[in-house]
């Protein structure tokens, strides 16, 4: 009898371990994901007292977070045929091109979209492990002795 207990109370115990698990893996997900956008937090998401919410405020007006940059999504396309891989370097990822990989897309296609803040900025394209300048972006500069292409965010 007391094996019985014992088997389940260890079985009850692993299935409220695998309840509590996923949901404390979620809420650091959303945390993550959220974080960009500055001050989101997941009591936003599911409020403790739902009687009474503070008024929000701008987030400018906050005094204890330095201002943030507007970002704007940027689309990073390139059209080329036979490509097996494709990814961007650039001074918005520390020129790491396993940073930011292109999805394949009909048409061969690569695409893949990047918030940035305003600005100008660097950066090559790796198609099969071949560094070239963007085929769809006629900006160029220089890097490093180097020429790369040039994109500017408004």
């Amino acid at each position: 009898m007391i094996e019985r207990k014992s088997i389940l109370l260890a079985l009850s115990l692993a299935g409220l371990i695998l309840i509590s698990v996923p949901g404390v893996i979620f809420n650091d997900a959303v945390k993550k994901y959220f974080s960009f956008m500055g001050g989101w937090h997941t009591a936003t998401i599911k409020p403790s007292r739902s009687s009474f919410m503070p008024p929000s405020r701008p987030r400018h007006e906050r005094p204890d977070e330095p201002p943030q940059p507007e970002l704007r999504f940027v689309k990073f396309s390139v059209k080329i045929a036979g490509a097996k891989d494709v990814k961007i370097a650039g001074d918005f990822n520390k020129w790491n091109p396993e940073a930011l990989s292109l999805v394949k897309k009909p048409g061969n296609i690569w695409e893949a979209i990047l918030p940035l803040p305003p600005g100008k900025y660097k950066y090559l394209c790796r198609i099969d492990g071949k560094e070239v300048l963007d085929p769809l972006n006629p900006d160029t500069d220089t890097e490093d002795g180097r020429k790369v292409s040039l994109l500017t965010v408004k």
